[in-house]
């Protein structure tokens, strides 16, 4: 019989920390977007070495959540209107195509958990829009894990983080809030009457609301 062995358990590394931080401060714009700024800068603000940050913007690189120019530095990476409307295209086609076998096995008390996480949206104040995005994605990741839609949930999570890089712009937007919540209701609506095409349109809508609000703002910046 074949000797069967493990590795210890890795601790977190510098590396790991370094790249939390800086994913959180990006996702909250709290990362330099319209200018660059060195990875030695970077790094004397977090009073850390340069290696393990390298490795940690890398891997922010490979995300598309930065952009690197050398002798530059790093920003927050931007997307055309072109980039935005694939971003939404593929979220509107893997979230409607979820609708049938969602429909098909939801529960009651299933649904009260997606109520619940709205009442939960509508205790936010304004200012608490990144808790309000947290409330989103676990609404949206909530209509693959009913179903176990685990390959379109993988596929989701591949460009979560950029519509989350997107919308947190969005949701700044005065009134944004409570649109969103009512589009949440919609959809509900349409878990609720067991409808599939109430519930696509609820969700076609509520992703192009969110696209135009978008395209807009950046054209008037």
């Amino acid at each position: 019989m074949n000797n069967f062995d493990l590795e210890n358990i890795k601790r977190k590394t510098l590396k790991d920390t370094i790249y939390e931080t800086l994913k959180v401060k990006i996702m909250q714009n709290e990362f330099p977007s319209d200018y660059y700024v060195t990875e030695q800068e970077i790094a004397n603000k977090l009073n850390v070495s340069r290696t393990p940050l390298r490795e940690a913007m890398m891997a922010l690189r490979n995300e598309e959540l930065i952009e690197f120019i050398p002798r530059k530095g790093y920003k927050t990476k931007t997307y055309s209107d072109i980039d935005i409307h694939q971003i939404f295209i593929l979220r509107k086609m893997i979230e409607q195509k979820v609708v049938a076998p969602l429909l098909e096995i939801i529960s009651l008390e299933e649904i009260e958990e997606f109520k619940e996480i709205v009442n939960k949206q509508q205790r936010l104040k304004e200012e608490e829009s990144q808790e309000f995005m947290n409330l989103d994605k676990e609404f949206h990741r909530k209509m693959f894990l009913i179903p176990k839609y685990d390959v379109f949930l993988r596929a989701y999570d591949v460009f979560h983080n950029l519509t989350v890089l997107i919308g947190s712009e969005v949701i700044q937007k005065k009134g944004r809030m409570e649109e969103v919540i009512k589009e949440h209701n919609k959809i509900i609506q349409g878990f609720e009457k067991k409808d599939k095409v109430l519930t696509k349109k609820a969700i076609s809508n509520h992703l192009q609301n969110t696209e135009n609000i978008y395209i807009n703002m950046k054209e008037y910046k």
